[in-house]
């Protein structure tokens, strides 16, 4: 997109929404936003005190769709069963193998706004750079700037840059990654320190993070080392030095999950919304069947698939079929 170098890349998607942001035509970020019905950072509710989490310091309280929520700080005097108007300051995270985490919130002020909180378009908007929204019946702008090789990257957490790796692992604590590669240490740490700072923001990573540089004895080299993230990182947090066995923590204010925190909870979701992608782009006519894994036909929600008639203009069905791969869906 030549006319387009500078800014966000939106595309309302069937079941998850997807944002692109472009410097000078090189992916600099990316964002996924799922249907999932979470309630989003910044909503603003009326909730149900449930029960007290930590004596007199937090309780879990009940949303208006049943979805719990930590509550911190817990107001005195508060009953199991009354009502308070909160706010959600971080949405639930699903971690791998389905378990969640409870979003948090803050009491509100009783005159606060109720509301849903922005949504992804929202939130690119107020960055105050341009936004253009991509659809489907266009060329895929997202696959021309890397989309595919960067989801890829994501869902495996392993980022190689030129002489190494960085391998990201998520952990209920932590979000933890580890350098890896052939170079001399002083010179991997340098390349990898610019490398992660630029995936800390490609990939929306914030919260609790650790680094693992390679050890490095000589005090000046770990200070470049953090010299070179510092230019290079681009959103507020706070760190550490690196220590002498080449440890840096960081911390920084988290507000949702990181896009390697959605692709990585369930991999029969990833392939439900990349195949009814696919299948959005599809330019073949008459009835439209979609065969696919049967874990992949169980996320295949029948609104899904309405919504896709609807766009497509065309009747779907659905072939679930054993003998092919979680991710070998394709278009009948």
């Amino acid at each position: 997109m030549a006319d387009f170098a500078n800014g966000w890349l939106y595309e309302a998607g069937i079941g998850e929404n997807r944002a692109m942001r472009l410097d000078d035509d090189t992916l600099a970020q990316i964002r996924v936003e799922r249907a999932d019905g979470s309630a989003r950072a910044g909503a603003v509710v009326d909730a149900t005190f449930t029960r007290q989490w930590a004596a007199g310091r937090s309780g879990i309280v009940t949303l208006p769709d049943g979805q719990e929520a930590l509550l911190q700080p817990l107001p005195k005097g508060l009953t199991e069963g009354s009502t308070i108007r909160v706010v959600i300051v971080r949405a639930a995270i699903t971690e791998r193998g389905g378990q969640a985490k409870r979003a948090k919130a803050q009491p509100a002020d009783i005159d606060g706004i109720l509301g849903d909180g922005p949504d992804l378009l929202a939130e690119i908007t107020a960055s105050g750079l341009p936004v253009k929204q991509v659809h489907a019946h266009e060329v895929d702008h997202f696959a021309q700037h890397g989309w595919h090789e960067a989801i890829e990257q994501t869902e495996t957490g392993q980022i190689d840059f030129e002489g190494g790796s960085l391998i990201v692992s998520l952990t209920p604590a932590m979000t933890v990654i580890d350098v890896d590669g052939p170079l001399a240490s002083f010179e991997l740490a340098k390349r990898a320190a610019n490398e992660i700072a630029l995936a800390l923001v490609r990939f929306d990573i914030s919260g609790n993070i650790g680094i693992d540089f390679p050890t490095l004895e000589a005090k000046a080299e770990r200070a470049a080392a953090t010299a070179i993230f510092d230019e290079c990182m681009t959103t507020n947090c706070e760190r550490t030095a690196i220590n002498g066995f080449g440890f840096m923590q960081i911390v920084s204010r988290k507000v949702r999950p990181s896009v390697l925190e959605i692709m990585q909870a369930s991999r029969s979701i990833n392939a439900a919304l990349k195949l009814l992608r696919q299948a959005e782009r599809d330019r073949g006519k008459g009835a439209m069947r979609l065969v696919m894994h049967p874990a992949v036909a169980n996320r295949m929600k029948p609104s899904l698939l309405e919504e896709l008639a609807k766009r497509m203009g065309r009747p779907v069905s659905i072939e679930s079929r054993g003998d092919i791969s979680i991710d070998a869906g394709s278009i009948a």
